[in-house]
């Protein structure tokens, strides 16, 4: 039986293209910083862009998968805002470092930000793997009394496809904020 891949397995398919792009990124502006190698200023100004663009596309995936899953249980909500909110952070600056490496050579300062992100990111990723072996947020086949689990979105590459991940984003954005706003 071939089975299609649904909207909520476009954010674990995805997220380690940030993963993988901006610590790249990060070490890139370190070697510019520590040896003054300048051929790497273009290479890590590139990586800046294709890992930002990459992180805002899995951040739009998973806020999508947030609304195609079921998570009844506090502790997963609670583990889905804080793996939310710290990725919103993480996705704001590395923007913001894209910005200014366009424009800018790195400097100390912005090197030490760019890997202190990444440093942040491994604990954010680890937090959606604990999600995921732990809760069993977004696992396929569940019983229908479990807590947490997987709604069934539509296929990936369905003409609904789309609609549901533009929907489901807007309403996984608005459920975090609203969460992180109860918290605040």
């Amino acid at each position: 039986m071939k089975r299609k891949m649904l909207l909520h397995e476009l954010h674990p398919s995805v997220v380690h293209l940030p993963l993988a792009l901006l610590p790249t990124a990060a070490v890139a502006d370190l070697i510019v910083v520590t040896t003054g190698d300048r051929a790497w200023e273009k290479v890590g100004r590139r990586l800046w862009v294709a890992g930002a663009a990459s992180a805002v596309f899995a951040g739009v995936a998973g806020l999508a998968a947030s609304q195609e899953v079921r998570m009844d249980s506090p502790r997963a909500r609670g583990m889905t805002v804080l793996h939310g909110m710290g990725n919103a952070l993480i996705t704001l600056g590395a923007l913001g470092l894209m910005a200014w490496r366009l424009a800018r050579t790195p400097t100390p300062v912005t090197t030490a930000l760019g890997l202190g992100a990444c440093a942040f990111s491994l604990c954010t990723a680890a937090l959606g793997g604990k999600m995921v072996y732990e809760q069993g947020v977004g696992i396929n086949t569940m019983p229908e009394d479990a807590p947490q689990g997987t709604l069934k979105g539509p296929p990936l590459l369905s003409p609904e496809a789309p609609v549901a991940l533009v929907k489901d984003a807007g309403r996984g954005a608005a459920w975090l904020l609203e969460r992180a706003r109860a918290l605040l």
